[in-house]
């Protein structure tokens, strides 16, 4: 695949869809936490072609939460196991519908809530 930087959603993600796994702290004000993709990728994000069997490529989907901005940003790593010329994984900003971004401050705000109760929750849905 050809290295893009952006994609829009094509559809709002179901809540079932969204869990927050593995936080970890970036930076003092940012949390980013792995979404485990366990729905057709291909339905959601444009131009992501990897429920297929013409390649092996597949993404990695992280939420990027920003605790001073109360912001949520969602990122995906192309992992581009049919790449050709050099051409490398890269990295794909997504643009949210307002829907899947209040569903994702929701479950970050909580998820910092109950660490700051209880260090070390490991996910939420």
């Amino acid at each position: 695949m050809k290295p893009f930087k952006r994609t829009t959603m094509l559809r709002p993600l179901a809540s079932e869809e969204l869990r927050l796994e593995a936080p970890e702290w970036v930076e003092d004000d940012t949390v980013t936490f792995y979404i485990p993709c366990w729905f057709y990728v291909d339905s959601v994000f444009d131009g992501i072609h990897v429920e297929t069997d013409q390649n092996d490529d597949y993404i990695n989907l992280y939420c990027i939460y920003n605790i001073r901005a109360q912001s949520v940003q969602l990122s995906i790593i192309y992992a581009n196991n049919s790449a050709e010329d050099g051409e490398q994984d890269f990295e794909i900003e997504v643009e949210m519908d307002e829907a899947t971004s209040a569903a994702l401050l929701k479950l970050a705000a909580a998820w910092l809530r109950a660490e700051r109760m209880n260090p070390g929750n490991e996910g939420l849905t």
